[in-house]
């Protein structure tokens, strides 16, 4: 039986409003660290994808999303403290997050299509198919909980593309050897 991914697909991209309201899902590290990011943009984009984030494992814990114990491994896979029945992944892209909740160990990634040296470099492949092989390899780094450098474990892993829209590619991983994708817009 294949493993059912539930991948949401969040625009980034909220009113004043919206970010206020959001604002209040934080916990107050995030919001610390909201307030340390640079640029209006990226703090906008950050508030946005975390308190999605946090809605979304509310949601399936049915505890109140400020309140749940999110922590980084030293390769920066977001966990959730305790035992749950599930995993889940995080990813953004200009104004594009996916999150992705499974049963097993799982990866999301996504892209914005655009040049970048390390895709022109790679322009034998054309730059659409450099970026589908980068976010199936992010993918699978984040499923392994390595990163993209990390070495590579024992386990199956699966991956696929998902269609998140245009100028974007996208991809998912799972542990196991069969997976369904269920996109949900968020």
């Amino acid at each position: 039986m294949p493993e059912l991914v539930d991948v949401w697909v969040v625009p980034l991209e909220r009113t004043d409003d919206e970010i206020r309201r959001l604002w209040g899902v934080l916990s107050a590290e995030e919001r610390e660290r909201a307030g340390r990011l640079p640029l209006a943009p990226r703090k906008r984009r950050y508030v946005a994808r975390q308190a999605a984030l946090r809605l979304i494992l509310g949601a399936r814990t049915g505890a109140a999303p400020g309140r749940l114990p999110l922590v980084r491994s030293e390769h920066g896979k977001p966990a959730l403290v305790g035992e749950y029945d599930f995993r889940f992944s995080v990813s953004d892209s200009a104004d594009l997050a996916l999150v992705a909740v499974a049963g097993r160990e799982v990866g999301v990634d996504v892209e914005q299509i655009r040049n970048r040296p390390a895709a022109t470099r790679a322009a034998a492949l054309g730059i659409d198919r450099f970026f589908e092989r980068w976010t199936r390899l992010e993918a699978e780094g984040k499923a392994r909980g390595t990163g993209l450098l990390g070495r590579r474990g024992r386990e199956r892993l699966t991956c696929t593309s998902i269609d998140v829209g245009p100028g974007f590619a996208a991809a998912v991983a799972v542990a196991g050897d069969r997976i369904e994708v269920l996109l949900r817009p968020y």
